[in-house]
């Protein structure tokens, strides 16, 4: 038991430390880089509801991906008055510096039952 304790906790310090990077690079996405977060419709005031859900590292550390989720509130559409929330999926690559929406979900709609 003793012997894998400090492989488990490599592992587990390497996982901390990847996830502070992969922050990282989603914090200078959203305070240096103005033209992809308009290619996202996004802006600097919209990193307080990023999550992260996935992300890739090299090996030596730099950040590959990093897929985080916005909730969003679209303005209701005057034919439709009920405002839905909304999950878009992001993918950026700091490397490549590229940001795109890979998905949406409709969480509402989800919510009460009816299908998406």
């Amino acid at each position: 038991m003793l012997t894998r304790l400090p492989a488990a906790l490599a592992r587990w310090n390497a996982r901390r430390r990847a996830l502070a990077a992969a922050r990282a690079a989603l914090d200078e996405l959203f305070t240096r880089r103005p033209e992809l977060l308009a290619a996202g419709r996004l802006r600097p005031h919209h990193r307080g509801r990023a999550t992260i859900l996935e992300f890739e590292c090299e090996a030596d550390g730099n950040v590959r991906r990093v897929l985080f989720g916005i909730v969003r509130h679209p303005k209701a559409h005057p034919l439709a008055p009920r405002g839905d929330e909304v999950l878009e999926l992001l993918e950026y690559h700091p490397l490549e510096g590229t940001l795109a929406v890979v998905g949406s979900r409709n969480l509402t709609r989800t919510r009460d039952g009816r299908k998406v």
